[in-house]
């Protein structure tokens, strides 16, 4: 029933009806002609057994046989008699004629008046009595008398007649032919009423249905003619094109407003809000683009650092508004110095990096000093005060060697390092050794460990930090990880240039292990409640299949359950590989371990639909810094909106700021993390008693 269509059933619902009340009606008719007609064959029947009973009283009175004869066989030229007989008062066969098939002497004598009394066989048998009444002639003067002996009458005899229904029966089958061939004479009108009908109705309705299931399936340029054959579906029909022509306007407006926010937020996701400057997203991918063309076609470029001297007066002494002023004055001066196939970029607060395609290194040495002398020369004015800075500049060739993005952002923070470190407002430069190590132009020392093979681990200590609901009570203890580097007194300090240095290195995933190893020994077993999150390096997520087994057997031999572990890595290494994060998510799937997206932006946000990790953390501080605080703030909150839409929880990294903290849950995010909530602590070894106890 449900597989019809709706001309089908609009057939149904005018046929249907029709049949039924004709099939009643020829069934009434029927019934009705039949029995009439056997009424009067009964009553033909009775007819001619009344009209001879009293004709034979005299044949059975003289017992002449030739009256007898001749009696019944002027019964027998009646129609449909086929057979008539007479019997003598004692039940006695007198005379017969013709063929009969149901007469029986005990049925007979037993009618008392003209009746049928035997029915089989197309025959129908009827019975009658013949009676004798005494002759008056003496009763003129006695009524009374004659009165009384009329009441006397006598049964002498009977008579007995047997009709053939065989005519009846044809007769029969003739209506019922005739009625049959009314009724369907009749239905086949009404199914062509019907059909016309369902046609005039069903064939626009279905047009509706077609037009809105092609709607449905993304094509609005849809309209139906408007020529039904009723007013009412032309008026239907009318207003499907209005609704369709509104749709299409309304869905075209929204496109264009979706273009256009898309435009905007992709904009934004590249630019820096503040200066109009690409900003670090966009840096990396131009310089991950240098390095490629450097080692397929041998293109030369340099990559320059710089890092603004002094500018912190400004802003303390002034304000912000007049940090952001000089900021976009020493971003356009930069920019029109610089050839229009180069990059400039602001990648942070006061650092600009610059990508000097095609140049050669005394040009790209040239062009930095003539934009650090530029800088210096520079004189800022705001409110009657006057402020000069300098710019540390570092260069670092890209010259198709055996080096990789993440080796030359090293060599290049380190040139600016050495700048600063040799007085300010210097230009230094690095290059990349045939080993693919980084060396120093000037007489600055490498850092303690940088090229080692082996990692530092008598240096190394673990932190924690707690990661807590913005509304509400945790139902369980979450803490992420943290690794820290000691100083060369002995102070535990940031590791971002260890870990930035092993990010694509086999050593990344040796300590990724170690990390793992010493937080499951230390939170494993002694709080089962216990949620512990893990950042991985680039190396262990694109290695999966060396990271899998042993993190499955730190698990086990520590007996910590793979539901409490957090796996965390930024988002952006999964947009540079995203087969190789997708397979990663997988396996932990599989394994029971949940998955943290780090760091998600605007440029970001396909990967929480394809992705879906159990998990983003989102830096609304990085976000402000980087798009300023009106965009900034936006952006996350759209960022929330869509994690929220996937059920995916937010979390607030880096939240150091009470005015941002206030906003984190009219954003949409779920929790919170940062200086601000809970300081980082030392993990003890042997006990995870004092994470719950000292540092809420």
């Amino acid at each position: 029933m449900n597989k019809l269509s709706l001309r089908q059933r609009l057939l149904m619902v005018g046929l249907l009806p029709a049949a039924l009340l004709a099939a009643c009606i020829t069934s009434l008719v029927l019934w009705r002609g039949t029995s009439a007609m056997d009424a009067a064959l009964n009553d033909r029947g009775v007819a001619i057994v009344s009209f001879l009973a009293p004709a034979a009283e005299y044949a059975v009175i003289s017992g002449n046989r030739d009256t007898q004869m001749s009696l019944l066989q002027a019964v027998l030229e009646q129609a449909d008699v086929t057979g008539a007989a007479l019997y003598d008062r004692d039940g006695g066969l007198l005379a017969v004629s013709g063929r009969l098939r149901l007469v029986h002497a005990g049925q007979v004598v037993g009618s008392d008046r003209p009746q049928i009394i035997a029915r089989g066989e197309s025959r129908l048998g009827y019975a009658a009595p013949v009676v004798s009444a005494p002759l008056i002639i003496d009763d003129v003067f006695d009524p009374q008398s004659r009165a009384g002996r009329r009441d006397r009458t006598e049964t002498i005899g009977w008579v007995y007649v047997e009709l053939s229904d065989d005519a009846l029966l044809a007769r029969k089958n003739n209506i019922i032919l005739l009625a049959i061939g009314v009724f369907v004479a009749g239905l086949g009108v009404a199914g062509f009423i019907a059909s016309r009908l369902a046609s005039a109705v069903g064939k626009p309705l279905a047009s509706l249905v077609d037009a809105v299931r092609r709607i449905g399936e993304g094509e609005l340029d849809v309209s139906v003619a408007d020529d039904a054959p009723s007013d009412e579906l032309r008026h239907l029909q009318r207003g499907f094109n209005s609704m369709a022509r509104s749709i299409s306007v309304s869905h075209q407006e929204m496109q264009h407003r979706i273009d256009e926010a898309t435009s905007k937020l992709a904009f934004q996701a590249l630019h820096d809000p503040l200066t109009g400057l690409p900003n670090r997203r966009a840096f990396e991918q131009t310089l991950e683009s240098a390095v490629e063309r450097s080692r397929r076609s041998g293109d030369h470029a340099t990559l320059c650092f710089i890092d603004l001297d002094r500018f912190k007066i400004v802003n303390d002494s002034c304000g912000h508004a007049a940090g952001d002023e000089l900021l976009q004055e020493i971003a356009q001066m930069i920019k029109s110095r610089i050839r229009s196939g180069d990059l400039i970029s602001r990648i942070g607060g006061d650092e600009f990096a610059l990508v000097l395609h095609d140049c050669t290194p005394e040009d790209a040495r040239r062009l930095a000093e003539s934009l650090r002398e530029a800088v210096s020369s520079l004189r800022f004015d705001w409110n009657g005060r006057s402020f000069t800075v300098g710019a540390s500049i570092g260069l670092v060739r890209i010259d198709g060697r055996n080096n990789s993005a993440s080796d030359l952002l090293v060599a290049a923070d380190l040139a600016c390092y050495a700048a600063k470190k040799s007085g300010r407002n210097r230009v230094e430069e690095h290059t990349v050794d045939a080993t693919g190590g980084i060396r120093r132009h000037t007489d600055l020392p490498q850092p303690k460990n940088a090229a080692a093979l082996t990692l530092p681990y008598d240096e190394l200590v673990l932190f924690h930090q707690h990661i807590r609901p913005i509304a509400g009570e945790l139902q369980f203890e979450w803490v992420e990880i943290l690794l820290r580097q000691r100083d060369a007194s002995g102070v535990p300090g940031s590791a971002q240039p260890l870990l930035f240095s092993l990010s694509m290195d086999e050593r990344g995933l040796e300590l990724d292990l170690w990390i793992a190893r010493h937080a499951f020994q230390s939170l494993g077993a002694a709080n089962p409640a216990t949620q512990i999150s893990l950042n991985l390096s680039a190396f262990t997520v694109l290695h999966a299949e060396r990271y899998w087994p042993l993190l499955h057997e730190y698990l086990g031999t520590t007996g910590t359950a793979a539901e409490r572990i957090v796996l965390e890595f930024p988002a952006r290494l999964a947009e540079q590989w995203p087969s190789e994060c997708g397979r990663f998510v997988d396996v932990a799937r599989k394994s029971g371990v949940r998955i943290a997206l780090e760091k998600l932006d605007g440029s970001s946000t396909t990967l929480l639909p394809t992705l879906r990790p159990d998990i983003v953390k989102v830096s609304l501080k990085s976000l402000v810094e980087s798009f300023g605080l009106e965009a900034g703030c936006n952006l996350a909150q759209a960022l929330c909106g869509m994690a929220n839409a996937l059920a995916i929880p937010v979390v607030a990294s880096e939240v150091e700021d009470p005015l941002l903290r206030d906003l984190l849950g009219n954003y949409g995010f779920t929790y919170i993390q940062g200086n601000l909530v809970s300081e980082a602590l030392a993990l003890a070894k042997d006990s995870a008693d004092h994470i719950f106890n000292g540092s809420a």
